[in-house]
């Protein structure tokens, strides 16, 4: 190769790397100019994204206009994290108190991060109102979770009407330091823009503070100081699972019948809904047998 093919070679590599250097930068300043947007539709649902050009014309022109909210950039993107222990934000006190950083998105609303099976990070939005954690399908994508015509499902009132969505339960939820296990899901097809909602499946397993004007969240253990524990839990809130679990499996039990004597088309994922909860109770007893629970606290199945 001549001298000057040499040469001609060594600029272009020199314009390449150039070229790369102009287009990272240039994505750093883009994310770091980004803003979350949020905005409300004709039904009153209220919709979080990071792109204001997804928002639909007459939503981005009404009177009412999009709010912008100045977040972290990525504030509403969950993406799959290695096996690598993940940290989030918060602090614990001397008696196991544990205190999160709510995120506020207007409306009075807020999001916080949260670790799922100790590898994905999602944004879910606070909500006391809701029975179950709900993710959206690209989160239980990332969780490898699938859904097939057989599988647990429950029926959900919604303004469209009833919706049927898969029941899943979660190996480990965790906000700041406070872990649960097995904590019952529902995947949502129609929730956008964020990841989810933090329910009461796991808010329910604390006592629990939410301070708006410091946006802080508290997360208490469900035992008092010098209260006896086992695996962490103390008697009665053991007592309360394992009842949780029997009226849930009897109440839906009673609801597969019903649907199966009418031939619903939704009756099998019922029944699985049944064995599913059938499952829970019976990994909830396992972990009572190994933690050493006393009998009064495990009513017969």
């Amino acid at each position: 190769m001549s001298a000057r093919s040499k040469l001609n070679r060594f600029f272009c590599k020199l314009v390449v790397q150039f070229a790369l250097v102009l287009f990272i930068i240039f994505c750093v300043v883009q994310g770091s100019l980004a803003g979350i947007f949020s905005y409300r539709d004709d039904k009153g649902a209220i919709h979080f994204t990071d792109d204001i050009s997804r928002i639909p014309k007459q939503y981005r022109n009404s009177e009412q206009g999009v709010r912008k909210h100045r977040e972290a950039r990525g504030a509403y993107r969950a993406t799959p994290q290695s096996s690598a222990a993940i940290e989030l934000p918060g602090s614990v006190s001397s008696n196991g108190e544990v205190q999160v950083p709510l995120i506020p998105v207007g409306g009075g609303n807020f999001l916080i991060d949260t670790v799922l099976n100790g590898r994905i990070k999602a944004r879910l939005m606070l909500d006391t109102g809701a029975s179950l954690i709900t993710l959206t399908e690209e989160i239980g994508s990332k969780l490898g979770i699938t859904s097939y015509s057989g599988s647990a499902e429950l029926p959900f009132n919604t303004a469209g009407g009833e919706d049927w969505m898969p029941l899943v339960a979660l190996e480990m939820v965790a906000v700041g330091s406070a872990e649960t296990r097995l904590v019952e899901a529902s995947i949502n097809s129609h929730i956008k823009g964020i990841d989810g909602l933090l329910g009461m499946s796991f808010l329910g397993d604390f006592r629990f503070e939410i301070d708006r004007t410091n946006k802080l969240l508290t997360l208490k253990p469900p035992h008092i100081q010098d209260e006896l524990v086992w695996d962490g839990k103390p008697g009665n809130w053991w007592k309360s699972r394992f009842e949780h679990y029997d009226t849930t499996i009897k109440g839906y039990a009673s609801r597969a019948s019903f649907l199966q004597r009418r031939g619903h088309a939704k009756a099998p994922n019922m029944q699985k809904t049944v064995e599913f909860y059938k499952n829970l109770r019976q990994k909830l007893e396992t972990r009572a047998s190994i933690s050493g629970l006393p009998g009064r606290f495990r009513p017969s199945s």
